[in-house]
């Protein structure tokens, strides 16, 4: 014979199961979620914004066409997309729900192609591989290493939009001579007051900044033999 499980020992399993069950009625009764609700995604993104000028209708027969051949950005730049403070010296900060919305590289040569092409400083300007349909125009090639673009703590108080780049412009040889020129230079932009909390207005600062970094740059365009 089997042995017998005692009838009494079974009730308390049996109430156990019965107030589990009974339990977990009562929550999906209640609309009740052991799983908490996610929250709400909080980040804020923003993008550089090239100025409000008009396109220029005739740019005559001498505007260059330009190839931006690179775009370099420091490595603290280029490895995240959230905006950056700098603190004091070599401290940076990572704002925390602040980011770009779009690469940097990305941001800047918009801005610098509705600053130059706007104004009417330079016909076209294009990037690698885009930049070989052009070959016969003889294109300017553009190299420009950003060196800061980001909000900055001020040594004596209060905050500031700083942007600054360095730059190299090779025009191209002329037909039987010697190589392009090449015309080098660093543009560093005029401190912008910045109230150090909004990152929306730290971001239409830096687009002026860059907006006027064009503009050196299609001087130094122009000046280019």
């Amino acid at each position: 014979m089997f042995p017998m499980t005692p009838i009494f020992s079974l009730r308390p399993k049996f109430r156990l199961c019965v107030g589990l069950l009974a339990l977990g009625g009562a929550v999906l009764l209640g609309g009740c979620s052991l799983i908490p609700a996610p929250k709400p995604d909080s980040t804020r993104y923003f993008v550089l914004s090239g100025p409000d000028a008009p396109a220029v209708a005739d740019r005559g027969p001498d505007v260059p066409v330009v190839v931006m051949v690179a775009i370099d950005l420091p490595g603290y730049l280029r490895t995240t997309r959230n905006l950056v403070v700098r603190a004091a010296g070599n401290e940076v900060t990572f704002v925390e729900g602040v980011r770009w919305g779009e690469p940097l590289e990305a941001g800047l040569v918009r801005v610098l192609r509705e600053t130059l092409v706007g104004e009417g400083r330079v016909g076209r300007i294009l990037q690698p591989p885009l930049a070989a349909a052009v070959a016969s125009a003889r294109p300017v090639d553009v190299r420009i290493q950003v060196l800061a673009c980001e909000g900055r703590a001020r040594l004596e108080g209060g905050w500031v939009a700083s942007f600054s780049a360095r730059y190299e412009v090779v025009h191209p040889a002329t037909a039987g001579g010697p190589g392009g020129a090449v015309v080098t230079g660093v543009f560093v932009a005029s401190e912008r007051p910045w109230n150090g909390r909004d990152h929306g207005e730290l971001a239409r600062l830096l687009s002026e900044a860059a907006a006027d970094f064009g503009r050196e740059l299609g001087g130094r365009l122009a000046a280019t033999p």
